[in-house]
């Protein structure tokens, strides 16, 4: 009883000292270019309103000082935490009037700033203050602990849904690679077909050209949405930051990016490419086979082969591949002179086929025809240019070309024009 009567003396006495204390710091000197004349005004004051200050300490009774209690002693903690805020307050004002006398501008935001977080420090302590009261109700407690259990059985259901989920995902990713491979087989049996006929096979050279070109367009736009899908998956950034496409320009919707990568795929197989790898000998029988992977693995070094094994290397990036397969075996194989039985392969295959028969037949036309592209900036002409994917609406003096997605060809006085991605001029002062 003497023990817990003088603890409570002892603490009493000491909050008692503390209040006391912070009490005489009342008003401080804040000009040092004053001198002392203004610093020992300052103590004069501090002392004149120390003396008239009166503090009644409370008489602390036996029952009081023996409810040591967990409470009583939290209180005494905020308490003790209250005197230091209001002794930092102090300080940080006297910091304040310092800078404001003279007044130096960096000085008083600084000092600001730091009241301000004096401020808040100290009224965050009447929130500890009341909510001791809550949390020594045995209600309140039993409240909180029923929530906890409601919320870890809320857990545990949504962690058996993730887990449903993820199975779900596993089969829906199983139908979408047979539906994948189905569509590839509905492809490759309509390609088959309609090359074979007769109108192409028979017609006019110039027919059978043009339709090759609209062949390799489509295929081209496949293959690219198939890239752009598997860079997804394997956490590509789109933003084309490590990708060599086009990207000086404003596009008009944020999905018309997918243009730059049909525009680099464009790009790298038709432009600089070895005579030696066309001829019209192979070209029936290359053309003729339904799955043109077929044709690689009965002659992986024809012609066509090593056509499609190098623009294979110029247009896909070894950076790319590592992330689509994990290492450079895949590449190392094509390096090496062999086709990999792969989708991704396959897929490329197709449009290189397309792009080399076109290739082929158009060096072999009378006149031949001669491949242009147009350089961005460049004003629209419908003449010689297809806007992709659709016309604008602005007048055609304000339309330029953004980048050219397929090139166009002239035979003799036939044109086939080049499909482009128009943007706006001067786009870069919008």
């Amino acid at each position: 009883m003497e023990t817990a009567k003088g603890k409570t003396r002892r603490s009493s006495s000491n909050l008692f000292l503390r209040i006391t204390d912070i009490c005489k710091v009342h008003s401080v000197g804040v000009a040092s270019a004053t001198g002392e004349k203004l610093k020992a005004e300052s103590t004069v004051d501090s002392s004149e309103d120390g003396v008239h200050l009166k503090v009644h300490p409370h008489q602390v009774s036996d029952q009081e000082s023996c409810s040591g209690s967990s409470t009583s002693r939290f209180e005494e903690a905020v308490v003790e935490k209250l005197l230091d805020a209001i002794s930092g307050l102090k300080l940080t004002y006297v910091n304040v009037q310092q800078s404001v006398v003279p007044y130096v501008p960096e000085k008083f935001v600084v000092a600001d700033g730091h009241f301000v977080s004096e401020l808040e420090e100290a009224a965050r302590l009447k929130d500890l203050y009341l909510s001791v009261d809550k949390w020594s109700n045995p209600m309140y407690q039993s409240h909180v602990s029923s929530r906890i259990h409601e919320h870890q059985k809320l857990a545990v259901e949504l962690q058996a849904a993730i887990c449903k989920k993820e199975s779900d995902i596993v089969l829906l990713r199983a139908e979408l690679e047979e539906l994948e491979k189905s569509n590839v087989k509905m492809i490759e049996e309509t390609d088959g077909t309609a090359i074979q006929r007769e109108g192409i096979w028979k017609g006019e050279p110039i027919d059978m050209f043009i339709e090759l070109y609209e062949r390799s367009s489509k295929c081209i736009h496949d293959f690219t949405k198939l890239v752009v899908r598997w860079m997804k998956a394997s956490g590509w950034d789109l933003g084309f930051s490590n990708f060599p496409v086009e990207k000086s320009f404003v596009y008009q919707k944020r999905g018309h990016k997918k243009y730059s990568f049909e525009a680099y795929f464009a790009r790298a197989m038709f432009m600089r490419t070895k005579e030696e790898y066309f001829s019209m000998d192979s070209f029936d029988d290359i053309m003729s086979f339904t799955d043109p992977f077929d044709a690689l693995v009965e002659a992986p070094n024809s012609a066509f082969g090593r056509f499609c094994r190098e623009k294979y290397l110029v247009a896909v990036p070894c950076s790319m591949e590592v992330s689509f397969f994990g290492s450079k075996d895949h590449r190392a194989f094509i390096e090496n002179g062999g086709h990999p039985r792969t989708q991704f392969y396959q897929a490329f295959a197709r449009m290189a086929r397309n792009v080399w028969g076109l290739l082929t037949v158009a060096r072999q036309l009378k006149p031949k025809a001669e491949m242009f592209f147009v350089k961005g900036d460049v004003q629209f002409q419908k003449k010689h240019m297809e806007s992709v994917p659709a016309k604008l609406t602005p007048e055609e003096a304000k339309i330029s070309v953004g980048l050219t997605i397929m090139p166009g060809f002239k035979i003799g006085c036939t044109v086939i024009r080049c499909r482009v991605y128009l943007s706006m001029l001067n786009t870069g002062d919008l």
